[in-house]
């Protein structure tokens, strides 16, 4: 990871690293490449806080920065990445302006372990259509971007912080905001490689149904998975309450609604109200069990 980001084609980035309770030799690592970043590397010690989500809102919360783009420790970044996420944040606050949240993202190349490649792309491994990023109804439902593969202006950090502790993640969160308030922006090349392995906290699982007889899902863990999204719809709510435009609010509204209905108009809302995934497997599962 360190070293993609030094064939990046700009070097004009900094990166922050917050260490969150490692025991190997991560932090002797950091140190040795302190050099071959000239000053632009700053580690950040502190209470490991048991999340990647936690961690990454700390850093979110500690940047300065015009732009953000948020890494993971276990992947490789294509050298273009970062010239690409800020050249395109650029031209979007060009266009919507500069106090326009903007939230900005891509594909990336799905690898193993050792990089060998397992799909092309992530979104046709998790069956997802970049398109819906325009539809909050679909975004409370299926997030269409991974954060490593991810960049946000200042406007949308801002207003991002501090994280809800009740939302899924840093990013996904970042990602609504901007869909509730700003503007939600793609690229359909691919920037990194996204790697897949035994340690990897939110390693996905390939969308499909024989993967998905395998996993076994039962009503609970599509409940739950449920639940969780209309939390963070609350949370959208809750924070910024009267600033959500009208026709947002009222998308948030009948989604946080889904925790009062009954079994059949809960379903129908889902369908009528485009609270819907991109494919047929998940939207059949999620009907059929939730």
């Amino acid at each position: 990871m360190l070293d993609s980001l030094l064939r990046q084609t700009t070097n004009d980035f900094n990166l922050i690293v917050r260490d969150n309770g490692s025991t190997d030799s991560t932090l002797e690592i950091l140190k040795s490449y302190g050099v071959k970043f000239d000053g632009r590397l700053r580690v950040i010690e502190g209470v490991p806080t048991g999340s990647a989500q936690s961690n990454f809102a700390i850093l979110m919360q500690e940047t300065k920065a015009d732009y953000v783009l948020c890494a993971d420790h276990d992947d490789v970044w294509k050298p273009e990445k970062v010239e690409l996420t800020l050249r395109s944040l650029k031209e979007a606050e060009a266009k919507f302006g500069k106090a326009t949240p903007i939230y900005f993202f891509t594909d990336v190349i799905v690898v193993n372990k050792d990089l060998e490649v397992v799909n092309a792309s992530y979104w046709k491994f998790k069956r997802i259509d970049p398109k819906i990023s325009s539809r909050l109804s679909q975004c409370l439902i299926c997030p269409p971007m991974l954060g490593m593969a991810s960049g946000m202006n200042r406007a949308l950090v801002d207003l991002s912080n501090p994280v809800p502790e009740k939302v899924t993640g840093h990013d996904w969160w970042a990602l609504l905001v901007a869909a509730a308030m700003g503007e939600v922006i793609y690229n359909p090349g691919t920037t990194a490689l996204y790697r897949l392995h035994g340690e990897n906290y939110s390693a996905p699982k390939q969308v499909g149904i024989i993967p998905y007889m395998k996993s076994k899902l039962g009503a609970g863990f599509v409940r739950h998975g449920l639940g969780r999204r209309i939390d963070q719809a609350d949370a959208l709510i809750e924070v910024f309450g009267p600033n959500v435009p009208p026709d947002k609010m009222d998308i948030l509204r009948r989604f946080s609604n889904l925790r009062s209905e009954g079994f059949l108009r809960r379903r129908v809302t889902l369908m009528t109200q485009n609270y819907l995934y991109p494919d047929l497997v998940r939207n059949v599962a999620t009907l059929a069990l939730m």
